[in-house]
This record gives C-alpha cells, structure tokens and sequence, in this order.
C-alpha cells in the first residue's frame, strides 16, 4: 500500500479523537448483526443470497439489451430517457431540464447516484435552489456536511447534535428526541414539497419488460417528491437495470433485511411513466395531478467498463443495502467519510475506484482489515474482501510500496536473505525487549499505548524441531497415541506454522507438535519452507506474493506425507483458497496448488473431522475458557462449532461464550501497525468482551490473533492469558 496522505492522516487522527462519533456509530450500529440474525432467522438466507447473485449476473451479462428494452418501454409510456456518459454530462442534462422550465427550487429524496454526480452544487451553479427531503440528507446537507452511509446518510451525527442543529434553523430550542426532531423536519419541508417545481429522485431498480423504477423508502419523501411537482427526474446507475419485476421481488426480500433488519421497508413505489405516477388520493387532497414529465438519466460513469473487468465485474451486483458497513469493524471506529469516498464501507471502496478513479480509492482501501464479515452478509454474494485488495493491488502497481514496506518485502521473499533479516531483527529487539514483549518503541508510541509487541524469539521454532526435519523423521515410528479412540494413529502430518508462529511464538508451534503426536501422528517440519506469500499479497504487492506462493507450492510437492497441518488458519486460507485466484490465469500453477490444498488443512478440522477426538477421561476439572473466533477461520473457512466441541466434549472443560465472539480483534497483519489507534480500538471492544466473563484464559486458533490479544493483556497488566487451542490441549495433557 502506498504511503498516505497527510490530509487523510490529519482526517484520521481527527476521526479517532472525535467522541461525538463514537457515540453515534456506537448507538447506530452495536446490534446490528443480532437484528439481522433475528430478520434472517426463518429464512434459508444462502438460498436467497445465490438466488439474487444469478440473478444479478444475468442482468449485467445482458446489461447493453436490457438498456435498449427499458428505454423503448419507458419511452413507449410517456417517459424521456437519457444515458449520461460521465457525471458532468448528468448534471448537465438535468440543469438543462431544469433552466428550460424555469424551475427555481427542486426537491430530492435520498439518492447516492446524485451524489456521485454532485448534483446539488451542479444546479445551485445555475441559480437554483435545492432542498433535500430525506431526514438524514437534510441533516447533513444543512451541516454543510455529506453521507457517510449508504442508507443511513446522517449515521455519524448524534441525534444530540442534530438537535443543536435544527435550533440554529429555526431560531428555537429543539429537544433531542427523535419524535421532536422529526416534527420539526416535517414542519420545516412541507411546504418545499408544494413550492417545488422539480422533484429528484434515485431509484433502487428499473424494470426493463415495462419501463418501470423501483423505488424503496422508509419515510415516504420519494413519493411526495415523485408526485407533486410538474417535473419528476430520476437518477440511477444502469446496473440497477432488471429484466422482470420477479427480480425486483427477489431483491425486496433481501434489501430490507440486510439494510435496516426490516421484513420489508415501508414504502415500496413503482413508477412507469408520468401517467401513472400519481397517487391519486394524495394529490386530489393537495390539488395537484402529479408531474406532466418524467425524465430518467441512466448514468455510466465507469459502469459499463467494469463490465468488461473479470476483476471488478461483481462490484456491480450490489444493491446498495448497507450491510457490509454495519459489520465493518474498521467502519464502526472511524465512520464512512473515512472508509470511503463518496460510495462508504467495504463495497465503497471498489465503487470508488470504478467511478472516482484510484487516486480517490488510494487512502481509503488501505482501512480494510481484512476480516471478510462484510462478504458473509452480502445479499448478492459479492466476495468484497477480493475486490479490496484487487484496487489494493492495483493502487500498488500505480503508486508503489511506502519504502518501509518496499524494503521488507524485497528482502522477505527470498528465503534465506528473509532468514537472515529476521534472525538479525530478533538480536535486535532483544536489547529492548522485556518479559517477551517491547513495551515502548521511540517516536511510535501509538503502536505500543494500548498493545505491547510480542518480541521475536531469539530461536526460532525451525531451530526447535531440526530432529523432525528429512527423511530420518519420516523412519521413525509413530508415537503412541494418548488421546484415546484418535482415528489419526499411524499417520504421517506435515507441519506448516507460518510465519508468525516460527518467528514470534514457537512455543505455540511446539504445542502443536506435541497436539499431533498425542494423536499417534508422526510429525515431519519440512526445513525449506518460508512464507505462503500472505503478507505480501494483503499490501497489495501481488508480484511478491505470488513469488512467495511458488515457494511454497514446490515446499509441499515435496512432501512425503497423509496431511499437511497449519495452525495458522491465515495462512490456511491464503494457500488453500487465495492461491486459487492468484494463480487464475495459470492454468498449471492452479492445478499445482489445487493438489496441494486437498491434503492441507487447519488444526481444529484436523483434530475435529481427521483424528475424530471424542470425549476424555480428566481427573482435574482445567480453567474456566473463553473463545475468540478468528476472522479467517469463521467468516472464511467456516471453522464455528468445531473448537467449542474440543473444548467442552473432548476437553471437559467450561466454555463461556463473550459478546460478539466472531467480530475481529482489530489485528489484520500490517493493519494494526499501519492505524494502530483504530486497531487498539477495535481491540479494546474485544478485550471488554472477553474480560466480561472472568474467564482466566482466551482460546482461539490463529496466531495474529492471539498475538493482538496477548498484548493487548500485556499492556492492561491483566492476569488474564491468551492461549492457541494447541497450548490449551498440551497444558490438558500435562506436556
């Protein structure tokens, strides 16, 4: 990742200090996924997640005819259609639409296309005044300020600072209840809505069969806006193009949902033409009979191009629901005007490269962390996380690697110049090191407040286990199992530690060493094997990376052995599924690593579905455990009930679940040295959850994490210890 700005830093440092936001994500956004659960709860949601994706592959697959069939049918109803190229040839249609019919004051509902365009200031440009009528567009346009959701526009502002707000606009004190800050919103833009001589909308879906939009509210605004002025102009992206009104109601299921946790939203208005747009109760009452035109401006603006991206083609899928904000830890610590753009959250970042060009993605990408929760609750099944680091790299290529990182990098992905660099680092910090930890690093104090380093070790875990390297391992007869009824008794296991593991904990990797032989394995270390290749493809430098992931390909070809274990389920996930994607465009290389992935596998689904561990004798009673689920092993690999199983039914030991267990710990790699106060942020939520339930040991089945926990315990002085699943088995087995 390129070095960032000083403007995005100034932005940051101010984003994080800001308490004012904290409180207003934080009221917005703690129970989230627990209502969205509850939404989904009866409904079979993978279904209609792969229902939508085929659906919306469809669409775009077919995107140049079905424009030409929506502006024939929309035509045919009395509509005018226009295709804008660019933002400037949008603002300049609707302006030109608007001075030709004297329109002095247009009304808007909630619309992200208009923002892309920067609509408002286009039309203020020509004397025309522009009122925003969505609750949270008007709060952040009288701010002076602009969205930082997709649904929630005003999501950062305090209902308390809203109120302070609305008592400047009206020269009266207003209370912060939610009931008297709409009253005054209501009061304040009725009489726009009659005034208007221009209503603007967006619109959540075109059907092209009947030429029809779709539009979908909570505040029924858009149909004020839609029916009372003369003119009525909708703004959408072409890719909201569908073919029938079956893939609007497929969209209807989920959009609400995955939104607001709502079963449906409250209105949901189908427009096809202007003389069907009235509602004809609302506007006998007002007087009026509903807008004599309506215009539609289909934008482009990089749409069509990704068309044509096998990279960034799934970006234009989204339905714009919000989802992956709401989950994004990053997102939940500094808000959308810094992860983001104009489009926020994780789909914002590849939107902002599509339509605002790399230069606008290059900051904000570099936020992601990298926990993939957004693509778990996607309703078109987007891989977002993929389509990150595709911009990530791409920004990389651009702009280059900050020369730190360049000179990291250049050194890692050599084996044995990589060795002599981290053997050298290790004697280094040393010197400063204490008890394990660096508790202090000179003019980076950020890094260190809230989460001491785990130190290198001085002897690294391939120095530890050389008697199990070569073919002399590979003779020696299996141990005998001490985990009664193992089913892996007599196998031969390879073991991959990764990185982090062999440099920064080999105790942990030694655990697993002893885990494995108490399963009757022979374990065999290969003594050639380096990095997967993970750390260089997650700054975006794919070259690297993908040197790195050779490397490790040829190390498992060589492999005489039933399994390939890791601990690491990081590094699990990059050779056993990121590989695959790498290697697309190489067909051979594919094949090589696809071979290699069927016999690798994690630890927890090794001793779960492999060695089949079943319930021990125990004749002590063990600690009281919490668990933390790694982002890579829940929302990646799916890794859930199978740790717990170990723990309780073969371990004999309590479980006791903390809040939000499957949400990151604020670590991903270089992230949390790269933004260490949104990481220790995001960490000091973890950290509150787990203590919330005196349990005396943390247990969870990936490296980086459990690095990020301890030194976040180190730095409270807690008593608390953070263990790998591999620790808590060996200490259980007395090893």
């Amino acid at each position: 990742m390129p070095a960032r700005s000083k403007e995005f830093q100034r932005r940051l440092d101010a984003a994080v200090r800001d308490p004012n936001l904290a409180v207003a994500l934080r009221r917005s956004l703690s129970t989230f996924r627990d209502r969205r659960a509850g939404a989904f709860a009866p409904l079979d949601f993978p279904a209609m997640q792969a229902d939508l994706r085929r659906r919306k592959e469809d669409a775009i697959a077919r995107l140049p005819e079905l424009i030409e069939q929506f502006t024939r049918e929309a035509e045919a109803v009395g509509a005018v259609v226009h295709l804008a190229k660019t933002p400037e040839d949008a603002c300049r249609i609707i302006a030109d639409i608007a001075t030709e019919r004297g329109v002095k004051l247009a009304v808007k509902s909630k619309s992200m296309a208009t923002e892309e365009i920067r609509l408002n200031p286009a039309l203020e440009a020509r004397g025309i005044r522009v009122v925003e009528t969505d609750l949270g567009e008007w709060i952040v346009q009288l701010a002076g300020d602009h969205p930082s959701h997709l649904i929630a526009p005003a999501i950062h502002i305090t209902r308390e600072q809203v109120a302070e707000l609305f008592s400047k606009e009206t020269g009266q004190e207003v209370s912060p209840e939610v009931q008297a800050l709409v009253g005054v919103a209501r009061q304040r833009l009725r009489q726009a809505f009659i005034d208007a001589d221009m209503g603007i909308t967006g619109a959540n879906a075109a059907i092209a069969e009947t030429g029809t939009i779709a539009i979908v509210t909570n505040e029924g605004n858009d149909r004020l806006v839609a029916t009372l002025p003369p003119v009525h102009v909708a703004v959408l992206g072409v890719e909201k193009i569908v073919p029938t009104i079956d893939d609007v109601a497929a969209m209807l299921k989920l959009l609400p949902r995955s939104g607001t946790a709502q079963k449906i939203t409250s209105y949901v208005s189908f427009i096809t033409g202007p003389s069907r747009t009235a509602d004809i109760e609302l506007v006998t009452a007002m007087g009026v009979h509903g807008p004599k035109e309506v215009h539609i401006v289909l934008l482009d603006n990089g749409r069509l191009a990704a068309r044509e991206d096998p990279e960034l083609v799934d970006t234009l899928y989204c339905i714009r629901c919000g989802a992956c904000s709401n989950v994004c830890p990053p997102y939940q610590v500094v808000g959308g005007h810094l992860f983001g753009h104009i489009y926020t959250g994780p789909i914002g970042l590849p939107l902002t490269a599509l339509h605002h060009g790399l230069d606008a993605a290059a900051d904000p990408q570099s936020l992601c962390v990298s926990c993939n929760a957004c693509e778990l609750v996607c309703p078109a099944g987007i891989p977002i996380p993929r389509l990150i680091l595709e911009v990530r790299s791409r920004v990389t290529e651009s702009m280059g690697l900050p020369t730190p990182k360049e000179q990291v990098m250049a050194r890692w992905q050599h084996p044995k110049r990589g060795d002599r660099w981290a053997r050298a680092a290790a004697r280094g910090a040393a010197l400063v090191a204490r008890d394990g930890y660096i508790e202090r690093i000179p003019f980076q104090g950020e890094l260190t407040r809230d989460r001491h380093l785990v130190a290198p070790a001085r002897k690294p875990l391939r120095d530890r286990v050389r008697h199990l390297a070569g073919n002399r391992a590979r003779q020696q007869p299996a141990p005998e199992p001490r985990f009664a009824g193992s089913q892996a008794a007599g196998l031969t296991v390879a073991y991959f530690p990764g990185c982090m593991v062999d440099r920064l904990m080999p105790e942990m990797g030694e655990a697993t060493i002893q885990v494995l032989e108490a399963c009757g394995c022979r374990v065999i270390f290969p003594p050639d094997q380096h990095c997967c290749g993970l750390v260089a493809l997650n700054m975006g430098d794919r070259p690297r990376g993908r040197v790195m992931a050779e490397q490790t390909v040829r190390v498992l070809e060589e492999v005489e052995a039933d399994w390939i274990v890791t601990n690491s389920t990081s590094c699990y996930a990059a050779m056993a599924q990121d590989y695959q994607h790498l290697f697309r465009d190489d067909p051979e290389w594919r094949e090589r690593a696809a071979r290699q992935a069927e016999r690798l596998i994690d630890l927890t689904t090794f001793l779960d579905r492999v060695a089949r561990l079943g319930p021990q004798q125990w004749t002590e009673p063990g600690p009281r455990v919490t668990y933390h689920d790694a982002c890579q092993s829940y929302n990646a690999l799916g890794i859930r009930e199978a740790p717990r199983r170990i723990i309780t039914e073969v371990l004999g030991l309590e479980l006791v679940e903390m809040p939000e267990s499957s949400v990151c710990c604020g670590f991903g790699g270089s992230f949390s040295v790269d933004y260490p106060q949104v990481s220790s942020a995001i960490l000091g939520r973890k950290l509150d959850n787990a203590l919330s339930t005196d349990a005396p040991v943390v247990v969870a089945d990936n490296p980086g994490c459990l690095m990020q926990i301890r030194g976040g315990l180190h730095a409270r002085r807690s008593p608390v210890r953070a263990l790998h699943l591999a620790e808590l088995i060996a200490e259980r087995l007395g090893m």
